[in-house]
């Protein structure tokens, strides 16, 4: 499983512990260029864009190691950002 894949899962799990439905949101991911880490090694990114489907809000973040875009996901839905 990619991380992505459990970062998914993970940001599926947070919506419905906050009683939100979890099929009103949509995910698309779009990789990103590939950064070196000046180690010789390509850092893989990508962009998640999340879509409250009847509200039509969407967030753009960034994913990939280090990142923590299933935080500010849930910070948004916290602060009622897709409402």
């Amino acid at each position: 499983m990619e991380l992505y894949e459990i970062e998914q899962a993970d940001a599926v799990t947070r919506l419905s512990e906050i009683g939100k439905n979890t099929g009103d949101f949509l995910f698309d991911r779009a990789y990103l260029p590939p950064e070196p880490d000046g180690g010789g090694m390509f850092t893989v990114q990508y962009e998640v864009m999340i879509t409250n489907r009847f509200t039509s809000k969407s967030l753009k973040v960034i994913g990939g190691i280090g990142w923590k875009w299933v935080d500010r996901f849930e910070d948004a839905l916290q602060d009622g950002y897709f409402d």
